[in-house]
């Protein structure tokens, strides 16, 4: 018995430097290299027409996303797979679920989270219309936005 528990703790313990190691965040891949803005929309009549707006507010301001190296990582119910967003970010069911989690997004409502390149909140937004320029204005005062600025 006491062997076993000894051989037990060895292997816990060599593997243990592994598991520290392990980042459970789907979003901290893009840590230091990109802002995220994260999309939860409700599969609802109301939540259809949110999309829509975003849809043509993303397009209108493709520009000005790119510039500030946004991705649009979307968890809700909204967009369906191969219905997608411009410069989106495909995540997996299970990461989906972990990121609402995370973030506290409730299931029935529309909601936007930016996320700074330090992957700390920086802003949320709860409404039927979202507003990028909002967002953007958040994104220029941050000090490393105002570095890539030139």
């Amino acid at each position: 018995m006491r062997l076993a528990t000894l051989a037990l703790c060895s292997v816990v313990m060599a593997c243990s430097p592994l598991w520290a190691f392990a980042d459970p965040d789907p979003l901290s891949a893009y840590r230091w290299t990109h802002r995220l803005l994260v999309v939860h929309v409700p599969d609802t009549e109301a939540g259809r027409a949110t999309l829509e707006a975003l849809r043509a507010s993303l397009h209108d301001r493709l520009e000005d996303v790119r510039a500030r190296d946004l991705l649009i990582i979307p968890v809700g119910d909204l967009p369906r797979a191969g219905d997608t967003l411009p410069t989106a970010v495909a995540l997996g069911a299970t990461e989906r679920l972990e990121v609402r989690q995370r973030l506290g997004l409730q299931d029935r409502v529309a909601q936007l989270v930016l996320i700074g390149k330090d992957g700390g909140v920086k802003a949320r937004q709860t409404q039927a219309v979202f507003d990028l320029a909002e967002l953007f204005a958040v994104i220029d005062t941050m000090p490393m936005r105002r570095a890539e600025m030139p």
